[in-house]
């Protein structure tokens, strides 16, 4: 039997006796979640930086034993011998008797050079090119993204070549003038010997000298970098990417990268100006400069900063 209960007003009852209060956020607890959220995306934001630069530099590493392999490949079609490496911006010819790791000149301009791939790919202008199915990005740190105004204004997004090789790994011209020599005689030094083969590397050794590097893009030209002439000058920096770091690739296979300590390195050449320079003062005594140039192929033990 169904029952009513009398409601002597005539209006409708309330379920709840008390009132119904709206589900919000007021103002004051939104900014104070708003607060919270950007505490904890300031504190996340440098770990994701390092992990980002962490895999960049695996990636650097990477590319740089790759075309190491490649070197090593090359050794085995002829007769042991180092690709050959130039400076100055060596332009080889057909049927060139030399024989560059790579070519191209590049510079902070919108000369061809700074995007022709073709000085990377083309075994005339690149040995190595046929070693390891002509990837255009081994050349390349994939931190280094910079381009110039000049070349932002002509829609480029960077450079083709991030890595040198070593001037004294593989015979060129660089034995004979630049930096580490006088006219036709051993530099001032007398520290720094050049090597056509893996078995001229006697001092330091296979496994501590470098054969291609980061160079620094406002160091960066000709495909050939130059190791520190004295306690106080380098002519070919190398680069600071990857936290103030810069990848190596060693004559025995390895790869590896260096953290900079000393001032010249995470100083000046910590930021890229866009000038194109070379000879990189620095004070002596500097850890980065002596590291350098221990890892460079010399007849004795001193290095440029002893």
């Amino acid at each position: 039997m169904k029952t009513s209960i009398p409601n002597p007003t005539g209006l409708r009852t309330r379920l709840f006796p008390w009132p119904v209060r709206q589900l919000a956020f007021t103002l004051i607890e939104l900014l104070v979640v708003i607060a919270i959220i950007a505490i904890l995306a300031a504190m996340l934001l440098p770990a994701l930086a390092k992990s980002k630069t962490k895999a960049q530099g695996i990636s650097c590493m990477n590319n740089t034993k790759q075309l190491m392999l490649a070197n090593h490949m090359y050794q085995g079609d002829n007769s042991d011998n180092f690709p050959m490496a130039f400076h100055g911006g060596y332009n080889p010819t057909a049927n060139d008797v030399n024989k560059p790791w790579v070519s191209g000149w590049l510079d902070w301009s919108a000369a061809t050079d700074n995007t022709n791939v073709i000085k990377l790919l083309d075994p005339q202008y690149a040995v190595l090119a046929s070693y390891f199915g002509k990837q255009k990005n081994i050349y390349k740190c994939p931190a280094d993204n910079f381009a110039s105004p000049i070349q932002r204004s002509r829609g480029w997004e960077s450079r083709v070549r991030s890595v040198s090789g070593n001037i004294y790994i593989g015979k060129g011209n660089g034995w004979t003038s630049g930096p580490g020599y006088t006219a036709g005689g051993p530099n001032n030094l007398s520290i720094y010997r050049g090597a056509v083969k893996p078995g001229d590397l006697l001092i330091p050794g296979p496994a501590q000298t470098w054969v291609y590097m980061d160079e620094h893009p406002d160091s960066i030209n000709d495909a050939g970098a130059f190791p520190p002439d004295s306690r106080t000058n380098i002519p070919d920096a190398p680069a600071a990417y990857h936290n103030g770091a810069a990848g190596f690739a060693f004559a025995d296979g390895h790869s590896e990268i260096k953290k900079w300590r000393g001032p010249t390195m995470t100083g000046v050449l910590r930021a890229v100006t866009f000038n194109a320079r070379n000879n990189f003062g620095t004070v002596a005594g500097d850890p980065d400069l002596r590291w350098y140039s221990y890892v460079s192929p010399r007849n004795t033990v001193r290095t440029a900063a002893d």
